[in-house]
């Protein structure tokens, strides 16, 4: 086996915006308590299609909102409840402030999908920098699970997964007193299906997708909370070319997020495997990759 050795570039990528105050829209705001601050995930059911109202239109790709005020006061992911609403799901996330107490307004904020991976992430403001929340499973036909990611910056995101291979369209928007980011979620009507990140109890990897790559390979995604490390090997068959140890920093209240860039490595058909290994480096937890690499 031969084994790389030497500097490993390590960051979690996030969406590059500029978000700006948002504007109301005619949707009905989501229900929500003003007696205290949420600290749980939960489901539901909404009797009113909610994805007919209002003229926000929903996206398939890229920033699809640059939500929030200039200013905000929500420090902490407070809740995180997913609603079944006819023809769409509604994913509600709420805020607490410094005091515990429900927030009023959320500071910048951006969302978008990640068509590719089927996944629909928040970038959070700098201000939002605790959890009460590291990810939760949903009973839904289109968003399986929302992950609560923390970069090596130390700053939050929100990635909510699609089901296997569901292509997805959303649209977001904000509720003040308290404050609320509401994002609607429909079966995307182009037919197609997303790829899907990969993904296990270890560690998720939103990219390379399977199939063809080139390199240089930048291989993205997060560790389970608490992981001091994960391991990334690359091979043909059983034969390693690349392997390695990607340090973490242990944090216990949200997943890890981790971006490794491999400048070269095996060609043809190779399997990327990144998660946890035993004394003998044998895999124990881990996604795994296809690639066709020339």
């Amino acid at each position: 086996m031969l084994r790389m050795t030497g500097p490993i570039v390590i960051m979690f990528a996030l969406v590059a915006c500029s978000p700006s105050s948002s504007t109301p829209t005619t949707i009905p705001p989501p229900p929500s308590s003003t007696t205290e601050p949420a600290t749980t995930t939960s489901q539901g059911e909404v009797d009113l299609d909610v994805c007919v109202q209002g003229d926000l239109a929903f996206s398939s790709e890229g920033l699809i909102a640059a939500v929030g005020e200039d200013v905000g006061d929500a420090t902490q992911i407070a809740r995180i409840r997913w609603d079944g609403a006819g023809t769409c799901e509604r994913i509600t996330i709420a805020f607490s402030n410094d005091n515990g107490a429900p927030a009023t307004t959320l500071g910048p904020t951006a969302v978008s999908v990640l068509e590719f991976a089927g996944v629909v992430r928040v970038t959070l403001p700098d201000k939002t920098l605790a959890t009460a929340v590291a990810d939760t499973l949903f009973e839904g036909n289109l968003i399986e699970r929302a992950y609560v990611v923390r970069n090596l910056s130390d700053g939050l995101t929100i990635d909510l997964r699609s089901s296997e291979g569901v292509s997805i369209e959303a649209r977001a928007f904000t509720t003040t007193s308290p404050s609320t980011l509401v994002i609607d979620v429909i079966r995307g009507r182009d037919g197609s299906q997303s790829v899907g990140a990969a993904q296990s109890q270890a560690a998720v990897v939103v990219t390379p997708v399977p199939g063809p790559n080139l390199y240089p390979l930048t291989v993205e995604g997060y560790a389970t909370p608490g992981l001091r490390s994960v391991h990334l090997t690359l091979g043909v068959q059983d034969n390693d070319a690349l392997d390695l140890a990607v340090a973490l920093d242990g944090y216990t209240d949200a997943w890890q997020g981790f971006r490794v860039d491999l400048p070269d490595g095996p060609s043809g058909h190779a399997t990327l495997f990144v998660g946890t290994v035993d004394a003998n480096g044998r895999p124990l937890d881990g996604a795994s990759v296809s690639l066709d690499m020339p």
